[in-house]
């Protein structure tokens, strides 16, 4: 199993959505963490050993195989609950974002449909990052 790239938890798009008149960065800094957290590789073995033979060789070597998938199975975990960190992170700072940017299109009824329409897109960011979380667990 590779990494989970999930589209719309991107800076990139979150940079062209976002008013250039916009200061808070909270949302910008969770959403490269993220990214460069999710490119790691989550490899779980395909191939756990088959039961040995009522043999000592054949337990002694099912049970380093076994210790051995182990091992990679709890890797893959700790890179899964880091995953899940980051993407809790991207929901908090995607709600947050959108509801700045909704107090300042009533307090900017000129800018009203910018900073809605930007709100809108956070909002799709967090939703985004809860499906993600969903698909994790």
């Amino acid at each position: 199993m590779g990494a989970i790239v999930v589209s719309g938890l991107s800076s990139g798009t979150w940079a062209k959505a976002k008013p250039a008149d916009y200061k808070g960065q909270e949302l910008d800094k969770a959403l490269k963490a993220y990214e460069a957290q999710a490119p790691k590789s989550i490899l779980v073995p395909a191939n756990l050993p088959k039961l040995p033979k009522a043999k000592i060789g054949e337990m002694e070597t099912c049970i380093a195989d076994l210790e051995s998938a182990a091992g990679e199975i709890k890797k893959a975990l700790a890179i899964l609950k880091q995953n899940v960190a980051a993407l809790k992170t991207v929901q908090g700072a995607a709600g947050k974002t959108a509801a700045d940017l909704r107090k300042l299109a009533k307090d900017k009824p000129a800018d009203k449909n910018k900073y809605e329409n930007a709100a809108s897109e956070a909002d799709s960011i967090g939703s985004f990052a809860g499906h993600a979380i969903n698909d994790f667990r």
